[in-house]
């Protein structure tokens, strides 16, 4: 019983922690879009935007070790093989080490003329530039740290994780109101505040290796192409999925700029900034679970196993509901005191159109743990990729030909990734778990019922308050959020988890 206790008062601590950190990055993007846009203008923060995205692609090369490294290591360390897990941790340093420098390399032509590719107006050519340097310069540090943030998930202290992402994200933010008030505006800024972040992360990295797995070395002794060729045999398909998903739901920024211009490319980044926060938020909450996971399997405890993934699906998918009918019912509002000058028919249509993904990614979210912990990724990867082709192959003449412009691009992505994440992925994975087909549909029918009534309530609440400045906006926000708790906790959540929530609220009040 302790044990259980203390085990849910852990994961309580992770989801505040890493929570806070999402909310200092929504809070980032919240402050600085509406001035670069004002001072700027909406290009410099499609360009913003976009160097992320590139960051995203260069990703796909380095996913192929790091999606299965963790497990590798973690499997090896609980065993009691010292100098395997030594083995791998070295190999995925140095790997990661060579990857990321090699691809700095390739990129750096394109980061010091980016016009050759792209649309850049002439007054930001050379802000551009710096801006991919930095933002290549971030991934290597990031990508070069990483394979020490694996002392977290093996002690399960995620929660530490969550506490240096936070402080990375405040030292981001602290840097971006000292240069944008102190100085002359530029984008390149933003590249140094997340190159700043990242320098924080990885002595955070480092902390966290030190203070848990202290016993295992780093050393080029240790570096095995054995190893890597486990870890990529293995993480190969990851990456290949990865390649789907930014065919998916990464490609649309760059297929907005080289095909209609620089404006609609800061449009469409505009309208993406918080599907982005929430997809992190999903990847927090769910990397809270896995921890708890990774050990009900590794005891082949099926049934806690499917119990933790049900509360995980039905903690992304009550966010999911909320999200959706907030910027279904508030958007207009939000976008007119928002960012004033840009135009609000264009930018409510593109939000909701690149939502439908957000929305239903939510509750498959959790599930997707379900490849790294069967090592069945071969089908999803394919049907992704297969999805992404598709994607692009109609996304194209839609915004070309079409008569769409920019509006073709999320809603391909929308429908396509409605067929995947709803219909092939749940499917699957319930194969992989060797469940029931319709396992893992009850959380996600919940949540879909939880949006459609949040939808309901919310656009009569903003009718009823009819916000026009940010203090309206605010209160009917806060009572959409209440409203939005109790629609989930009545309709969200099954019957085991909803009375599990009334008696421990019943016994904190008896205290």
């Amino acid at each position: 019983m302790n044990n259980t206790l203390e085990g849910k008062k852990h994961l309580l601590v992770t989801l505040l922690t890493t929570g806070t950190a999402t909310l200092l990055a929504f809070a980032i993007n919240f402050f600085v879009t509406p001035f670069i846009t004002e001072i700027l203008g909406v290009e410099a923060y499609g360009f913003v935007s976009l160097a992320n995205t590139f960051i995203g692609y260069a990703g796909i090369v380095t996913t192929a070790l790091d999606s299965f490294a963790t497990r590798y290591i973690a499997i090896e360390y609980h065993k009691g093989n010292a100098a395997k897990a030594e083995g791998y941790l070295s190999s995925l340093f140095f790997a990661n080490l060579i990857l990321s420098i090699g691809i700095f390399l390739i990129m750096l032509p394109l980061c010091l003329n980016p016009s050759v590719l792209l649309d850049v107006p002439p007054e930001l050519s050379s802000d551009v530039s710096y801006l991919f340097i930095l933002a290549f310069s971030n991934f290597l540090v990031l990508t070069a740290s990483s394979s020490f943030s694996a002392a977290a998930y093996i002690k399960n202290r995620l929660d530490y994780y969550g506490v240096f992402q936070t402080l990375s994200y405040l030292v981001e933010a602290a840097f971006l109101v000292f240069v944008y008030t102190a100085f002359s505006p530029h984008t390149w800024y933003f590249g140094l505040a997340l190159f700043l972040s990242s320098i924080v992360l990885l002595f955070g990295n480092l902390y966290l290796y030190k203070r848990f797995i202290p016993e295992l070395k780093v050393s080029l002794s240790f570096f095995s192409w054995t190893y890597v060729r486990d870890l990529f045999s293995v993480g190969v398909w990851s990456s290949i999925n990865s390649l789907g998903n930014t065919l998916n739901s990464g490609i649309g920024l760059l297929v907005a700029n080289v095909l209609l211009s620089s404006v609609a490319m800061g449009q469409l980044a505009i309208a993406k900034t918080f599907s982005t926060v929430f997809t992190r938020l999903y990847q927090l909450v769910s990397q809270a679970y896995y921890p708890m996971i990774l050990k009900s399997y590794s005891e082949n405890n099926m049934g806690r196993l499917l119990n933790y993934f049900k509360q995980a699906m039905n903690c992304t998918g009550s966010i999911a509901a909320i999200m959706f009918a907030g910027f279904f019912a508030l958007c207009p509002a939000f976008y007119s005191l928002w960012v004033p000058s840009q135009d609000v028919s264009v930018l409510y249509p593109l939000t909701m159109l690149v939502m439908v993904y957000a929305l239903v990614e939510g509750p498959v979210q959790p599930l997707y743990y379900v490849y790294a912990l069967t090592l069945k990724n071969k089908f999803p990867t394919v049907v992704t990729v297969t999805g992404g082709v598709l994607n692009v192959l109609l996304m194209i003449p839609l915004v070309t030909s079409g008569g769409l412009g920019v509006f073709g691009v999320p809603l391909v992505t929308a429908i396509v990734m409605v067929i995947i994440s709803f219909i092939t992925n749940p499917l699957y994975m319930s194969h992989c778990l060797g469940v029931s087909p319709l396992t893992f549909y009850p959380p996600i029918m919940r949540a879909m019922a939880s949006c459609i009534v949040c939808c309901l309530v919310f656009e009569v609440t903003t009718i009823a308050i009819n916000p026009a400045s940010w203090i309206s906006f605010i209160l009917a926000a806060l009572i959409c959020l209440v409203f939005g708790v109790v629609i989930c906790l009545l309709i969200g959540l099954d019957s085991g988890t909803r009375n599990s929530l009334i008696s421990r609220f019943r016994r904190v009040r008896s205290r």
